[in-house]
């Protein structure tokens, strides 16, 4: 049983007393460089988009959320916290003055090796990595990221990308991508070890509070990979675009097979999760206030899933005219969170979620589908 309390306080920063910015190009399927600034104590803060799809203030209470659970239960991870930084969002347009902060994961001198960067540069016939595709709500296929001969031939490596491979299971990463998943790297290049995990708002029970209709569905999505029925014939048929009706056929189940393989391939590494989870849900059940998220103090509290079009338009297509249309059609200030509900939901749908994936790690002599 941990004693730690979850912290929800927003911290308060200016952009003129940034000590300078992260500048990162964004290497991967979408390309962009990010001008993130970084403050005293090596924090950096990270706005959110107004381009970024589906994007509500509950992205930012996500990455809270699941960084301070997933440093209290499983691993070290890099905290973020609810910020403000007045003045940012005067100076870019597209970002909005209030985000996350959270500590820089590498040291002077280091820098990341996303997966995708790793396999175009050192090919491995097992991994298919030119057929990848970065596509957001969706769940991906880790058995032939495992298999690759660097994961095969280093073992310690490959026990944290498994590690970390159930835990955004858990959290229902609907973005959990190969551009998330990265190496530290020196300044030679040399592989120092996996990244801690970082990138969290694309969890399924923080998505849609302004659509309970969508936030079920987007769950039931997730419980299905996780549990892998079998698909139906032309269960996504309606899908027109053949690329992207194979891409959500294999993500209907691919959490199943991720599960699977692990328990088959790394012991170790599943006895480890079943018994942090078990702790967790104890607590979950013993103690539920302390997994209560609470309103930031002068944080956004709307919701508007639709919004991020006017952004899309306005900031990445540069299509004015599409902009005001959609202002025109989601311009609103949205529907207000209520936090009673979704600490309750919340807190009912990860012990579902644990449910599942226990029963899925536990069960004996099924074969990998």
């Amino acid at each position: 049983m941990t004693t730690q309390k979850l912290n929800d306080t927003p911290e308060i920063f200016h952009y003129a007393d940034r000590i300078g910015n992260l500048t990162a190009e964004a290497v991967g399927v979408v390309k962009g460089e990010k001008y993130f600034p970084v403050f005293e104590g090596r924090l950096v803060f990270k706005p959110l988009t107004k381009s970024k799809p589906l994007s509500t203030p509950l992205f930012a209470y996500a990455e809270v959320f699941w960084s301070w659970l997933i440093n209290a239960y499983f691993m070290p991870t890099p905290q973020y916290r609810l910020a403000f930084c007045y003045g940012y969002e005067a100076e870019t347009g597209k970002y909005y003055d209030y985000g996350t902060v959270s500590p820089v994961i590498y040291q002077e001198g280091e820098h990341l090796m996303n997966l995708l960067e790793f396999f175009r540069k050192y090919p491995d016939k097992k991994v298919h990595i030119d057929q990848y595709v970065n596509y957001c709500q969706m769940f991906y296929d880790y058995t032939e990221i495992l298999e690759a001969d660097y994961f095969q031939q280093h073992q310690e490596m490959a026990q944290e990308l498994a590690r970390q491979i159930l835990i955004s299971i858990l959290k229902g990463d609907q973005n959990y991508h190969y551009e998330n998943v990265a190496f530290v790297c020196d300044e030679t290049g040399e592989i120092l070890r996996v990244a801690p995990m970082i990138d969290h708002e694309f969890s399924t029970y923080f998505m849609f509070p302004d659509s309970f209709p969508e936030k079920m569905f987007w769950l039931g999505q997730l419980q299905r990979s996780i549990e892998g029925r079998p698909l139906q014939q032309d269960e996504f048929a309606q899908l027109e675009n053949g690329a992207e009706r194979k891409l959500m056929e294999k993500s209907a189940v691919c959490l199943h097979g991720n599960l699977l393989y692990i328990r088959e391939h790394y012991p170790e590494v599943t006895t480890w999760f079943l018994e942090k989870l078990f702790v967790l849900e104890q607590d979950l059940n013993e103690q539920p206030e302390r997994f209560h998220i609470e309103k930031g103090v002068g944080y956004p509290d709307r919701a508007n899933s639709n919004a991020y079009l006017i952004g899309k338009a306005r900031y990445k297509d540069h299509d004015e005219k599409m902009a005001r249309y959609y202002e025109e059609q989601y311009g609103g200030r949205g529907k207000e969170i209520n936090f009673m509900v979704l600490n309750s939901q919340l807190l009912y749908d990860v012990k579902t979620i644990i449910r599942q994936i226990k029963k899925v790690l536990m069960e004996q002599g099924e074969k990998q589908c």
